[in-house]
């Protein structure tokens, strides 16, 4: 029997690592997260209401990182960006005031890239606010309204409104859904 070295190097060169995986034991779940897009990352996400931490899902998490990503893009492309910043804008990258100082952009379409949320900004007067509405029952909203007396709140039921539990603190410590 040949080494699982060598059974790897035959499997790349004759195209056939579907079929060794499966045959070898190493077929992934069905509930694993895809390797490529927002699931992918490794990023650590805690959030915090007060001194206690919200358990949040990993699919939660990745809702979180997208609000997060948003909202630093929309502060950076008041200052620098030549357009309003609606999520199309922050999509594809939008056009700068200043071609040597360009905006970054937002590393998927979070409508296209999670299956779990809808993803909605407003813009209004310079202020913007972000919604991440859960598509599935048994996940958590988020809603962040940005200005004078925001903030983030979670909803670990549904859609999220300022009623909810208000995030007092978050870390993301890895990957940011942010590109150049």
């Amino acid at each position: 029997m040949k080494s699982f070295a060598s059974l790897m190097k035959t499997c790349a060169l004759v195209g056939i690592c579907v079929w060794f995986a499966v045959a070898g034991g190493v077929a992934a779940s069905p509930q694993q997260q895809p390797a490529t897009g927002p699931f992918a990352t490794k990023a650590k996400v805690e959030v915090k209401t007060g001194d206690t931490v919200i358990p949040l899902k990993r699919e939660e998490q990745i809702a979180f990182m997208f609000v997060s990503a948003i909202d630093s893009l929309e502060d950076d492309c008041g200052r620098h960006a030549a357009e309003p910043c609606v999520l199309e804008a922050l999509i594809r990258g939008p056009k700068p005031k200043d071609p040597d100082w360009p905006v970054g952009k937002l590393k998927f379409d979070p409508n296209a890239a999670d299956p779990n949320y809808t993803y909605k900004v407003v813009l209004e007067n310079g202020k913007w606010q972000v919604w991440a509405n859960p598509r599935k029952p048994g996940l958590g909203g988020l809603y962040l309204r940005h200005g004078f007396g925001g903030g983030t709140w979670y909803n670990p039921a549904g859609p999220a409104t300022e009623k909810d539990k208000k995030i007092s603190g978050s870390s993301i410590e890895g990957d940011l859904f942010t590109a150049s």
